[in-house]
């Protein structure tokens, strides 16, 4: 799948039960990593509120359900460009993080020992950061009292690139990025 908005995890050994589930909403497949699957729906804020009915009115339909991972654009990369990439693919959020306290998470899946996604989430918040004072644009990164947050999602040379909000995060329990 080249172009997928939505990563969603499944509890140990129920992908395919998940699987199903959202495939009632989008176009959903594995992902070639046990319990990650992509997909694509067309309109995230309706998918995202039809889950949370789900969870409201009959919660043990989504018990299987682990994650829910919004994204906005997908880049695909080789490790010698990765950070490159993930720099151009986050620039079109940068003006939403001003005054704001921020942070950039990378959950990566795959190249392991090539990348580091601490290193480069340290490198896209000085990025970010760096951007925005050009402006004259203030921000501070903050993990723990974060208002915004980019999610990289690493599937091997695949990623997904997403701006989530606190609010998103307590009005969407099953986006649990941390």
């Amino acid at each position: 799948m080249e172009k997928w908005n939505i990563l969603a995890t499944a509890q140990k050994r129920q992908e395919r039960y998940v699987l199903r589930l959202l495939n009632n909403y989008g176009e959903f497949r594995r992902s070639g990593y046990r319990d990650v699957i992509l997909g694509y729906v067309a309109d995230v804020p309706i998918f995202l509120e039809a889950l949370e009915s789900i969870r409201r009115e009959a919660p043990g339909k989504l018990k299987s359900l682990g994650q829910i991972v919004p994204l906005e654009r997908n880049f695909q990369f080789d490790v010698a460009d990765f950070r490159d990439k993930a720099k151009e693919a986050v620039s079109p959020s940068i003006d939403q993080l001003e005054n704001s306290r921020f942070f950039v998470r990378v959950v990566r899946r795959g190249h392991k020992g090539e990348l580091s996604g601490m290193e480069t989430e340290k490198e896209l918040d000085g990025f970010i950061l760096e951007s925005l004072e050009k402006k004259g644009k203030p921000a501070t990164v903050n993990i723990e009292e974060f208002e915004k947050m980019i999610i990289i999602e690493t599937v091997e040379n695949g990623a997904g690139v997403g701006l989530i909000t606190k609010e998103m995060k307590e009005k969407y329990p099953l986006i649990k990025v941390k």
